[in-house]
């Protein structure tokens, strides 16, 4: 089954005589691209992922399933649990567990409480109830084939691996492994593994191997539960079944005795399997962990030469968290997989699937005439991560069929989403506003049924968030009078949603109580269900109101409402006042929560309106930025997007805008968190005025976090702690996922979430020619949006949610453009068709003949300072070589626009120019020197804006270095230009980074 890479969209034929029972193919003819990963490529057709190399003990290369209840993390391997090879010394989760990183299994909400965490933000609040962190269940996947004493497992050594090819099969939510396993002084065994976890029976998971030895064989097979993965928990119990094929342990997470997860395995085989050879381990036998709730199952299978053995492993799963009889219901769910067997299973779970990761609920770039995708990798990657980025979220959401078979249990409907999903320990399972504001809003505007769970999570909460506000007597708000109506969230929020140390209510990160309204605010507007709105979500939104209203205090010098001692999104500025976004944020929330109350026939809060008309926001009039906080100075430097967020998540008219962008662009530290410049790329999408700059971010919020082999994001740029300023990534990074997810729909096709109207402002940047956007939800009706250069057409579909918005069933979807106030009638008899701005088309330099076409580099160069920032219009992007002592360049190609006299050259070098450049034009893709025009050179590049020491505290507008040459006397370009730069001027010996280059621009034209 292993594949070689072809050129981009080349055709593939698979025979199903070569796959084994359990691998289904879904179309014979295949799509299969290559990718920017040695070893990996991508089914188009079927939505596959496939590696052909196996990259033990590190957590990147591992895949991760699950339904929304069961989650697990498996080797790259295979199905098995493993821990992480340190690499420069470091093998451990991050803040706040810091404990050894391996993979992980657990069901939603199996959080523990203990009484502090090894790292924190407000530690003695801990001493009023400490916290609650997730807990593990025994490792379920393992099916450990042993030879003569030599196991095929996670820490097999790779010398006995060959023929290897793992596929991640996103259409079937499931994850395969083909190899040869040749053990010493065995035969060579054809292993194939595979393995689900059901998406419809949220109970049940499955693990099939087969192998085929080239001769005789006697081998074993153990069917592991491996307690070593049960981290955080108190041994239950474990045993076996009367027949011995069935195996079990229970774990109750740590201090919580009134909750027990149990699970349940049978391992089922073929004629090969010896019944009579089945004993049990347990603990420090065979292959059983070194914790008490590991155990095992072990048989004999006699192979003979050239035929395949099968054997399976159902597994059940319960817990008291949702279920009243978790060790019956796990029992018997274990039983019903094992008489369905693996093929009927594996149908029904696809089947649902295939009603979930619909084609049209995923953005999609290939052409409409030829159904290929562009000769371009990052348009391939786009198309990858569009697949990709929903199937992680939703994998980590349950399906309303499921609650359904499941007797409508509310209780699995009320689980959020953590940070790293149920595959993982990051963050320790934690629910930040990550989901709010990172992953829900990709995902709730083509998914509104599976994104309701992050909401129903908050209100779950409620009573709670209204008790919180009673601590605090334990924070600078101590002599606050707060409104019995007030309710506030912690920061971090696991079981019980109380104030802790690792999440403090107060004097820390307020943003999150109106990132929850924004999200109530999104599903009310996407799904049209104002009944659950008005009496689940709206109570809890107007108590978010009520708490904000409270904190506010009156200046009496200016007579303006603040906040005091607070954090924004940048957690680099802490305790500060008037924090920008925090402020804008609860300005919209009064004014939202009025409005609300308007429509459900209740008064407005006069108040509330006085104050979000009266507010703080800290502004520099002379830079034209609003400051993320009073007081701030221009050494700032930003962990992630902060003041920024107030132009993407909030309805504010902001006349700083672009400076906003050009200025923190050039704030943002290289060790922030994946999600970032998907905003910038959101940004400049609706307000740039030219240039291509939402392009350029868009790949920078994405492809330096992507980790081969399965587009899985990591939290950061580069993932060694010791060069990345200390941080062990969270991994998969759902929340660099949801942050790319927003991109294509947000800022391409400009969707500003409101009831008024669907309101869109569309611009497709110039490198992509043709987008057919996930199917969209607007008050519970579908529409279909398809742009190409010039034009987006709109569609209805007629296939509206079970509480969409009565109104529209008939009547037409109102339909306005950005902040136009006409109004567009989109219907079911005629399509919508609206221009798009084509901003990549407008010159930021006029006569540019070099804006926004294709660029390439031979050179390495920083992650995300791609070469295209040098063209892309834009000053606040850069591209960035790594090296300084080294020439390195990039080239353009012009194409027929470069066939023009060229008078003259710009460079804005920004903050780091290099020593020397040069400039050539030639015609050929491999040009020979005689064909080559050296159009200027410099080995002394001068220095426009020299930094000033005196001057670094000011906020001052962003103006980069510049170089201007007017040509003597115009050269006639060519097809292509390359530049050339060597040094950093920045460095004393150029032992550093390489320079900066903001833009290059040719200008050139009729003389």
């Amino acid at each position: 089954m292993a594949i070689m890479s072809k050129p981009a969209g080349a055709i593939f034929s698979f025979s199903l005589l070569a796959l084994p029972a359990f691998f289904f193919a879904l179309n014979v003819q295949a799509k299969i691209y290559p990718t920017r990963f040695d070893n990996v490529t991508w089914d188009n057709t079927n939505w596959r992922i496939q590696t052909t190399y196996p990259d033990q003990g590190h957590y990147q290369s591992r895949g991760s399933l699950a339904n929304g209840y069961v989650g697990i993390n498996v080797a790259s391997l295979g199905p098995f649990f493993e821990v992480d090879v340190p690499v420069n010394g470091d093998n451990v989760y991050g803040w706040p567990l810091f404990d050894r990183r391996q993979t992980f299994a657990t069901v939603a909400g199996f959080y523990d409480v203990q009484p502090t965490t090894n790292g924190t933000n407000f530690e003695w609040l801990n001493q009023y109830g400490g916290e609650s962190v997730i807990s593990g269940v025994p490792h379920w996947a393992g099916l450990v084939l042993e030879y003569n004493g030599n196991a095929l497992n996670a820490s097999t050594d790779p010398a006995q691996i060959s023929d290897f090819v793992s596929t991640l099969d996103l259409k079937a939510a499931e994850l395969s492994w083909n190899m040869t396993w040749t053990p010493p002084g065995g035969p060579a065994m054809m292993v194939q593994y595979a393995m689900f976890v059901h998406k419809l029976y949220v109970n049940r998971a499955a693990v099939q191997m087969s192998v085929t030895a080239a001769q005789n064989a006697t081998v074993t097979v153990s069917d592991v539960l491996d307690g070593d993965c049960a981290v955080r928990t108190h041994y239950k119990g474990s045993g076996s079944g009367q027949r011995g094929a069935t195996i079990w342990s229970a774990v109750q997470p740590a201090d919580i005795p009134n909750v027990t997860a149990y699970v349940y395995s049978t391992m089922v085989g073929d004629a090969t399997l010896d019944d009579a050879t089945r004993r049990v381990d347990t603990l420090g036998q065979g292959y059983a962990g070194e914790n008490a709730s590991s155990i095992a199952q072990r048989a004999t299978l006699k192979l003979q030469a050239g035929s395949q053995a099968t054997v399976s492993k159902y597994i059940g799963i319960a817990s008291n968290d949702a279920f009243a009889n978790p060790q019956s219901l796990a029992s018997s769910e274990s039983a019903a997989g094992a008489k369905a067997g693996y093929n009927e299973m594996f149908q029904s779970h696809t089947a649902e699937w295939a009603k979930i990761l619909t084609q049209d609920s995923v953005d999609d770039y290939t052409n409409p005439t030829t159904g290929m995708l562009p000769d371009d990798p990052n348009i391939v990657e786009h198309q990858i991560t569009s697949v990709t980025n929903p199937y992680f979220l939703l994998q980590n959401t349950i399906g309303k069929n499921a609650i359904s078979m499941a007797q409508n249990n509310a209780k699995l409907a009320v689980n959020s989403i953590a940070v790293s999903g149920l595959g993982s320990s990051s963050y320790a399972g934690l629910i930040f506003w990550d989901v709010e504001v990172w992953m829900a809003p990709g995902l709730v505007v083509a998914h509104p049924n599976a994104a309701r769970q992050i909401a129903n999570y908050r209100a779950e909460k409620y009573e709670q968030a209204k008790a919180n506000v009673k601590t605090a007597y334990s924070s600078s708000q101590v002599n606050t009078s707060f409104s019995p109506d007030a309710a506030i969230y912690p920061w971090t929020s696991g079981r019980f949603g109380n104030c802790t140390g690792t999440g403090p209510c107060f004097d820390y990160e307020y943003h999150i109580n109106g990132d929850i309204g924004i999200e109530l605010e999104n599903f009310y507007i996407v799904s049209g269900d104002a009944k659950t709105f008005h009496d689940l979500y709206f109570p809890l939104y107007d108590s978010i109101a009520q708490v904000y209203s409270d904190l506010l205090f009156m200046n009496k010098t200016s007579q303006l409402y603040g906040l005091s001692n607070a954090t924004d999104p940048d957690e680099y500025a802490n305790h500060v006042d008037n924090a920008a976004y925090t402020i804008e944020l609860i300005g919209q929330t009064l004014n939202t929560s009025n409005a609300f109350r308007s429509q459900f026939g209740i008064a407005p809060n006069t108040t509330w309106s006085t104050q979000a008309a009266s507010l703080d926001v800290p502004t520099d009039y002379n830079a034209d930025v609003i400051l993320e906080y009073k007081g701030m100075n221009g050494t700032i430097s930003v962990k992630q997007a902060d003041v920024v967020l107030i132009d993407d998540f909030l309805h504010y008219q902001n006349q700083y805008t672009l400076s906003d962008l050009d200025y923190y662009a050039g704030k943002q530290t290289n060790n922030g968190p994946a999600m970032t410049y998907g905003v910038f790329s959101i940004i400049a999408s609706a307000n740039s005025p030219s240039g291509c700059a939402d392009y350029t971010y868009d790949l920078y919020g994405s492809q330096p976090y992507v980790r081969a082999p399965f587009f899985q994001f990591s939290e950061q740029l580069v993932d060694d702690y010791t060069t990345n300023g200390g941080t062990h990534p969270a991994f998969p990074f759902l929340t660099g996922i949801g942050g790319a997810l927003r991109v294509a729909v947000f800022g391409y096709l400009g969707l500003k979430l409101q009831l008024s109207s669907f309101n869109i402002n569309p611009s497709l940047p110039p490198q992509i020619t043709h987008l057919n956007f996930r199917t969209l939800y607007w008050q519970g009706h579908a529409i279909n949006a398809t742009a190409n250069t010039t034009h987006t057409t709109l569609s209805r579909i007629p296939q509206p949610l079970d509480a969409a918005n009565t109104t529209y069933l008939d009547a037409p979807i109102p339909v306005t453009v950005a902040y136009d106030p006409t109004i567009h009638n989109l219907t079911f008899a005629s399509p919508l068709v609206l221009p798009n701005r084509q901003t990549g088309l407008v010159k930021t330099t006029p006569g540019n003949v070099a804006q926004c076409l294709s660029v390439t580099s031979p050179d390495p160069y920083l992650p995300g300072q791609f070469p295209l920032s040098a063209v892309d219009g834009a000053t606040s992007t850069v591209w960035q070589p790594q090296y300084a002592n080294q020439t390195s360049s990039i080239t353009v190609t012009l194409g027929d626009a470069g066939l023009v006299p060229v008078t003259g050259l710009m460079f804005n070098w920004a903050a780091q120019p290099p020593r020397s450049f040069s400039v050539q034009f030639f015609n050929s893709s491999d040009p020979s020197t005689s064909d080559i025009v050296n159009v200027t050179s410099s080995d002394k590049v001068s220095i426009s804006q020299p930094f000033d020491a005196s001057r670094a505290a000011l906020v001052e507008k962003y103006v980069g270095n510049m170089t201007n040459i007017t040509l003597t006397k115009a050269v006639f370009g060519g097809r292509y230009a390359r530049l050339h730069v060597r040094g950093n001027q920045n460095t004393t010996s150029d032992d550093g980074v390489g320079a900066t280059v903001a833009e290059w621009a040719i200008v050139g034209g009729a003389t």
